[in-house]
């Protein structure tokens, strides 16, 4: 049996609207019905007219009562009462009574109005109370229904995996994200084990976690997973158990979040870092970073090597670089800083080192300005690379050139002092020019061995001179292009190579050219300029930097050094910044690290964001942290923090930070020191996630599980495939005399007498169909008693559209039957009552009329009028139902 449902959100305005109306009605009835009675009473043939027939005011009353309940009976009574009075019951027109007999119809009238609207009144309050019954299972169902519906939801869509585990290792639910994670469907997973998907040397960790009464309830750490395709992934698990009244476990509740991305990133990191390292070692280059506004200098490791400055010592201020410099090279240094700090122009200086030793270091400085928003210079960057080697074959080539001059001086002395002896002076010369030529090859050998490869142009850009390298890269390029080998060697002019060259690289030609001009006709001292020139097999990038000829009839020398391997380092720099970042922002992660000497912190920006900070907002000390973190949560974060950290141990622990007034946010931490020879720390660091959706979701589980526990009315889960029961509340399990763990696991058929077993078959089957049904039936106790139960049942069904849950919630409605009952019975024994009083009032007419039919037989005039019988002929007694 279906009973129709009303909207529950409109069930207690419609119910109310409904008795108001009702109330109103019964009012106007009570009136119009008497007046009724009073009419029909009045139109009844003149034979009767003597007898007032008090009898046809029931009705009105009895309709009114019903309707209304006390207020309309009364009126009703009243109405009746008066009316009947004053025109039925002589003497007439008169609120006065005269005969005796009138007087007890007149009063019994009066009793059974009132009798019938007290009887109406309760059976109208019964009602209502049933209706607002009614209306508390109806908000009951509802809210679990949106509780369930919110459980569901959140466990499907959550963004981390979520799964239900037995004791045995058997997976009980697991959520869309999981799946994915691990790379199984649902229905694989259900069907597997836990040990079938954990990577064996984490198995012995998981199970051993602690499940007996008063133990540890939750576990957390990074795990490895078997993914579906045999690969391993990195997860972040947190276990708890949800344990039974007993306290044995009911079932653990995992949440994993993937972290493989976070691990592949960090350790891509590191590598490029490490690379980056051994890039800048190998190529003797240092990076710098100075901020203008602040003072403060960021230097790699090579530069630490390049100036002999102790490691473990901060990046020396401006004014201390100038100590590692030889004054004259550290005044053009300074010239070239404030000319980039003025204007924004990149320079590129050759400067001296001090003295370390015997040993004499020559350095690159390389530099550009950074810009803000507002294109005002805020910072310089730029590199220190070792050119020593350079150095010294340019020197080493300087001094034979020195030294060949000097022969040629003091073999031309020689010949004029001693024009005698001029075979002497032939001997002398000949050796001047074998020395001479010795030096033309030792220049040439050093220009061979420098890995630059090297031009030497006249001023109209015409090559007179290159050497090895120059020459082995003009063939290997023109044999993978497929050009002449000729088109940059000896006699080629290198100007008009850039002028013509088209393409890609015609940008970067046109600027080569200009520079080069500037050079070759004295515009600009120096020019240099970075290009890329990839070939099919392979990227290259080049530096190329122009130097004029101090001497002779001008010109230029044209260098071109590969820096690939820095390039290819800055790049790979860059990309692993910009996957950290990615990295950070996409999982919501904020990175840390305090410096316990100076009490100075630095965070990411999107740690700055979690605790409400704009970006570039944090002051960086100890108390821009504290005050952001929950009064109630700050001691115990320091005490587990510095426990951790003392002990040498990592920390993991949750905390709240108040990013708005009036609203916290919950924060995970991870973390740990690192520590001095002496066991000191000597830094803090660690990550914080942001966990406020998941702990807004336990909270409502909790919440969810308490409405459950303490519903004022009996809940039950059953699986809608083996029909076992999955979960009873108390009310449930008391109601039918039963513990929990007694029905928890049977058959839903347990509580249901045997009669009853086929039809409640046939109700479920037609309940999976539609979704919802409610239903009468009765339960069967423990003890074997029965009572009848109202049952509204709720399916939910698999994405697929087969059901998997049945949620229902059972009402005693024993009260209810029992009032039905009660109510059956006082009408049955109302209508025999009216049946009695209509035959007793046929009786005293009878007497009335034998009275009067004596009295005219002795000559007396008759007591009572009943001529209205007398001309109807009608013989009352024989109208008196047996």
């Amino acid at each position: 049996m279906s009973i129709p449902e009303p909207p529950s959100g409109e069930f207690s305005a419609l119910a109310r609207s409904r008795f108001q109306s009702s109330q109103r009605l019964a009012y106007v009835s009570a009136v119009v019905l008497v007046l009724a009675a009073l009419a029909i009473r009045l139109c009844l043939p003149a034979s009767i007219g003597e007898r007032p027939m008090l009898l046809l005011f029931l009705f009105p009353v009895i309709v009114s009562a019903l309707f209304g309940g006390l207020g309309p009976g009364l009126l009703a009574t009243l109405m009746a009462a008066m009316v009947s009075n004053f025109q039925l019951l002589p003497p007439y027109r008169s609120l006065a009574i005269a005969g005796p007999y009138d007087v007890v119809q007149w009063t019994l009238l009066i009793g059974n109005g009132v009798l019938i609207s007290l009887l109406s009144e309760f059976l109208l309050r019964t009602r209502q109370r049933e209706n607002a019954h009614w209306q508390q299972l109806l908000d009951a169902r509802d809210q679990l229904q949106v509780s369930q519906t919110l459980f569901q939801t959140t466990f499907e869509q959550a963004a981390i995996g979520i799964c239900l585990l037995a004791p045995d290792g058997r997976w009980l639910k697991a959520n869309r994200q999981f799946c994915e994670i691990v790379g199984y469907s649902l229905e694989e997973l259900l069907s597997s084990n836990f040990s079938d998907i954990t990577y064996w040397e984490d198995f012995g960790d998981l199970s051993q976690m602690p499940t007996g009464e008063g133990e540890i309830d939750s576990f957390s750490g990074d795990k490895r997973f078997i993914h579906k395709n045999g690969s391993v992934v990195w997860i972040r698990l947190s276990a708890s158990v949800a344990r039974k009244p007993d306290g044995s476990p009911a079932c653990f509740i995992l949440l994993m979040e993937n972290i493989e991305q976070r691990e592949q990133a960090l350790l891509a990191l590191h590598e490029s870092e490490m690379a980056l390292k051994v890039a800048q070692r190998l190529a003797a280059l240092g990076s710098w970073e100075w901020d203008l506004r602040t003072g403060e200098s960021k230097w790699s490791e090579q530069i630490y090597s390049l100036f002999g400055r102790a490691p473990h010592l901060p990046p020396a201020g401006y004014d201390e670089v100038g100590r590692y410099f030889k004054p004259e090279s550290w005044q053009r240094l300074q010239a070239a800083v404030a000319q980039a700090c003025s204007d924004g122009l990149p320079y590129e200086c050759e400067v001296e080192l001090q003295n370390d030793g015997e040993l004499h270091r020559w350095v690159v400085a390389r530099g550009e300005a950074v810009r803000d928003e507002q294109a005002n210079i805020v910072a310089l960057h730029g590199t220190v690379q070792d050119v020593t080697p350079r150095k010294q074959a340019e020197l080493a080539l300087q001094e034979a050139q020195r030294a060949a001059l000097e022969k040629q001086r003091e073999a031309r002395l020689a010949a004029l002092n001693l024009m005698e002896d001029a075979l002497a002076a032939r001997k002398a010369l000949e050796a001047a020019n074998a020395s001479l030529r010795e030096s033309e090859e030792f220049k040439r050998a050093i220009l061979d061995s420098v890995s630059a490869n090297i031009a030497v142009l006249n001023r109209d850009g015409v090559i007179v001179s290159v050497n090895r390298p120059w020459q082995q890269f003009a063939e290997d390029d023109a044999l993978a292009c497929g050009q002449s080998a000729d088109i940059c060697s000896i006699g080629t002019n290198y100007l008009q190579i850039c002028q013509q060259a088209s393409g890609p690289y015609r940008q970067g030609s046109q600027a080569v050219f200009n520079g080069l001009s500037a050079v070759l006709e004295g515009r600009l001292p120096r020019f240099r300029y970075e290009y890329a020139c990839h070939s099919a097999q392979k990227q290259r990038w080049f530096a190329m930097v122009v130097t004029p000829l101090g001497f002779g009839e001008g010109g230029a020398v044209v260098s071109h050094t590969n820096i690939t391997e820095r390039k290819l380092a800055e790049m790979a720099l860059v990309e692993s910044e910009e996957r950290l970042r990615l990295a950070q922002s996409t999982a919501n992660i904020g990175i840390w690290d305090w410096h316990i000497d100076n009490d100075k912190v630095q965070w990411t920006p999107e740690l700055e964001t979690m605790f409400g900070y704009a970006p570039g907002a944090f002051s960086g000390d100890y108390s821009a942290f504290s005050q952001r973190v929950h009064p109630d949560d700050l001691a115990e974060l320091e005490h587990f923090r510095d426990s951790a950290v003392a002990a040498h141990r990592t920390f993991d622990f949750d905390f709240r930070v108040q990013a708005e007034p009036g609203r916290f946010r919950w924060l995970n931490c991870k973390g740990g020191a690192s520590y001095d020879d002496m066991g000191r720390a000597q830094r803090v660091f660690g990550v914080c996630i942001d966990i406020t959706e998941r702990k807004n979701t336990e909270n409502e589980l909790k919440l969810w599980a308490q409405a459950f526990e303490n519903a004022e009315f009996g809940l039950a889960i059953a699986d809608a495939q083996s029909n076992l029961f999955l979960a009873v509340n108390p009310v449930f399990a008391k109601e039918r005399g039963y513990a929990r763990e007694e029905l928890i696991g049977k058959p839903v058929m347990t509580v249901y007498p045997a009669d009853w077993v086929e039809q409640i078959k046939q109700q479920i089957n037609i309940l999976d169909s539609t979704c919802h049904g409610v239903f009468e039936a009765e339960h069967q106790r423990k003890d074997g008693s029965r009572f009848p139960v109202m049952i509204d049942v709720t399916i939910i069904k698999s994405g697929d559209g087969k059901p998997i849950r049945r949620v229902a919630y059972a009402l005693d409605i024993s009260e209810r039957k029992a009032a039905e009952v009660e109510l059956r019975e006082q009408t049955e024994a109302l209508q025999r009552f009216n049946r009695a009083m209509v035959g007793r009032e046929m009786d005293m007419i009878a007497l009335k009329q034998t009275i009067n039919e004596l009295s005219g037989q002795l000559g007396q005039e008759r007591p009572y009028p009943l001529a209205f019988i007398e001309q109807a002929g009608t013989n009352p007694v024989g109208n008196v139902p047996g």
